[in-house]
């Protein structure tokens, strides 16, 4: 059991594009500054971490992309 190691597995997914975070009840909520900031420190506070991506990072659908 010596070699078992712990693995924190952070994700997101479908993003499309909603990059900026927004005030909600008076907090910021959402973005990716706000999930950069989530990732850093997972990261300092625990040895081996795997963040992973899936889904639609910059396209969504045609409506997204034209009224962004």
């Amino acid at each position: 059991m010596s070699n078992i190691k712990k693995l924190t597995l952070l994700h997101s997914n479908d993003m499309h594009g909603d990059f900026l975070a927004e005030e909600i009840d008076e907090k910021l909520v959402g973005g990716v500054s706000m999930l950069s900031g989530y990732i850093n420190k997972v990261k300092s506070e625990e040895k081996n971490v795997l963040y992973a991506i899936a889904g639609d990072m910059f396209r969504g659908s045609i409506i997204d992309s034209e009224f962004k």
